[in-house]
């Protein structure tokens, strides 16, 4: 299975806010996909768009977006589900070994090699070389996989299912390929690193003289500003900061205990939820030095 399992059709800039080399250029790919589904797949598409749009900060940068459209026609539908995967918490898979150009699969292994149900994910390499070939300048490559279950990956590229919260899926994890996001959610450890995070948005650091994102922090709010449950190490605020207050929330990057966020909830901690102010100010940083010269700001993007 893979390149011989289908073909790539048509490349089309759906998004067109000037020349590639000037703006950060998103390129879209579908897998199993078959040849009828392709109007499916455009549809797809339009959806992620759209929420893309709408969701802060893209909206405030949308003039610095390129989007170009890959068609790829797989020989079947869907993605690899094994029956058997090694994930106590999910529902048993449906066995589909379909033939698709990217060879879709869930069950794939994730932090610290475990297999998750819900990891899906690609032939990167590949989807990267498609990617290149038909667009001179790419940013960011998004996978689609035409299968209603639950799933996506980050790594070098993003991969989403069509689940009904897939354009969420998808953000998030551009949150981690294109702006080395972590993710903001807790565990028991497996897969979280044993100093000082590298990643912007997660920490071990309490210190409000050295946090990575002092800056945003009130002088009145505590640090830590909350604990995790059973967090031995961790001493919770006298009182809890107010809504929305930036400080260093315990829970992130795998582990229950000792890393740190932002605040307590955030995209990439929770699908729903809108970027946090740290992974948004990364995100601008990133993409300002794409907006047409009218519109780049005029200072430093915090």
């Amino acid at each position: 299975m893979g390149a011989a399992d289908g073909f790539i059709g048509a490349t089309t800039k759906i998004i067109d806010h000037g020349p590639d080399g000037d703006r950060w250029n998103l390129v879209i790919l579908g897998d199993g996909y078959r040849t009828g589904e392709i109007p499916k797949y455009h549809d797809d598409v339009q959806k992620f768009v759209d929420r893309l749009h709408a969701t802060a900060p893209y909206d405030d940068l949308w003039a610095g977006i390129n989007i170009h459209q890959i068609d790829v026609t797989s020989t079947d539908s869907g993605a690899d589900d094994p029956a058997s995967c090694p994930d106590p918490s999910a529902p048993v898979g449906s066995g589909a070994t379909p033939r698709t150009f990217f060879d879709a699969a869930f069950c794939s292994a994730g932090p610290g090699g475990v297999r998750l149900s819900r990891l899906l994910t690609v032939n990167s390499g590949q989807a990267q070389e498609v990617a290149s070939d038909r667009v001179n300048e790419v940013h960011q490559v998004l996978v689609i996989v035409n299968s209603s279950k639950y799933g996506g990956s980050g790594g070098s590229v993003a991969v989403c299912s069509t689940e009904a919260s897939a354009a969420e899926i998808a953000i998030h994890e551009m949150g981690h390929s294109y702006f080395d996001l972590a993710d903001e959610y807790g565990g028991d450890g497996t897969g979280s690193p044993t100093g000082e995070p590298l990643k912007a948005n997660v920490t071990r650091d309490c210190d409000r003289t050295t946090n990575k994102w002092r800056s945003l922090i009130a002088a009145t709010t505590p640090m830590p500003s909350s604990c995790g449950d059973g967090c031995a190490d961790c001493t919770p605020p006298a009182t809890a900061p107010p809504p929305g207050a930036v400080g260093a929330y315990e829970g992130g990057m795998y582990s229950d205990c000792g890393i740190f966020r932002s605040l307590p909830d955030c995209k990439m901690r929770t699908l729903s939820a809108p970027f946090c102010p740290v992974c948004a100010g990364v995100i601008r940083t990133a993409l300002a030095v794409f907006l047409p010269l009218s519109l780049a700001p005029s200072s430093p993007v915090v």
